[in-house]
């Protein structure tokens, strides 16, 4: 027997069990959250002058509509390679990738110059004080549209306040605290995580907007099919 008969008959078929196995218990762990009630769950890092993220915010909370599913966003603002030379290119690049994929869902992307991290870090702020996370979803979904499809200019804090108000539940305007985000950008970092926009879907994550698919079919292998 040649070294290629062997392996393709000793060592590929135990990478297929080995593989198996790290799906199980993922399987197993979403029939039990469906057995005692519980849904499904799609954590969403996002940042809001990335208009990537918008394809991702926008993308997920149409296709996990159907499906028993939350999406829990976590809004950042530190994110990227710390020093990267190339992260002008990199925003410029992701304004036209994004025309291009929400181009492709019927979407017209309006702005087309990036946004600077501070222009919008008040949004991260509040979003993160929407405590219902389907609220804090909408919201965040509100936010890009307005953002990224609804404008090209200056960004309109009182429109995006008037958002925010019909998204939360409790008295009072919203607090520019920079303080809120800190929690989403420690998990990111604990995760090995470093840019926008990153899915995680019970245990593995995705570049969001370039794999929108891969995470429906992830979570129809996990049973969380749609309705």
């Amino acid at each position: 027997m040649s070294l290629r008969d062997r392996i393709g008959r000793r060592a590929v078929p135990r990478l297929i069990v080995a593989l198996s196995r790290i799906r199980l218990p993922r399987r197993v762990e979403a029939a039990v959250r469906r057995a005692t009630g519980r849904r499904g769950r799609v954590d969403l890092f996002i940042a809001y002058d990335d208009p990537l993220s918008a394809v991702a915010v926008l993308g997920l909370a149409e296709r996990l509509a159907v499906r028993p599913v939350d999406l829990i966003v976590h809004p950042v603002v530190a994110r990227g390679i710390e020093d990267d030379p190339a992260v002008d290119r990199k925003r410029a690049y992701a304004v036209v990738d994004a025309g291009r994929l929400l181009a492709r869902d019927g979407v017209t992307l309006s702005r087309r110059a990036s946004l600077e991290p501070g222009e919008v870090a008040f949004l991260a702020a509040w979003t993160m004080q929407i405590a219902d996370p389907a609220d804090r979803a909408a919201f965040a979904a509100d936010a890009m549209r307005a953002l990224w499809c609804g404008s090209e200019g200056p960004v309109d804090r009182g429109a995006l306040a008037t958002a925010w108000a019909a998204r939360a539940t409790h008295a009072g305007p919203p607090v520019d605290d920079p303080a809120a985000t800190a929690g989403g950008e420690r998990r990111m970092r604990r995760r090995g995580l470093y840019d926008t926009p990153i899915a995680v879907v019970h245990g593995q994550w995705f570049f969001a907007h370039e794999r929108l698919p891969a995470i429906e079919h992830r979570l129809d292998e996990l049973g969380w099919t749609a309705r």
